[in-house]
């Protein structure tokens, strides 16, 4: 089945292949079109080591 309609079955266009952002090349997972950052951060406030503390 082709992952851009449910209700198509792939007939091999390469649509799927192709860039969001530039649509003259092929998808190469740079994720500008998904915005994703080099790094993520998660900020700690505490940290459980008694089991009973945990809620």
């Amino acid at each position: 089945m082709c992952v851009l309609d449910d209700e198509k079955e792939c007939d091999g266009c390469l649509e799927c292949e192709i860039c969001d952002l530039d649509r003259s090349k092929i998808c190469d997972n740079c994720g500008k079109c998904l915005e994703i950052k080099d790094f993520a951060s998660i900020k700690i406030d505490k940290i459980v080591t008694d089991p009973k503390e945990y809620k």
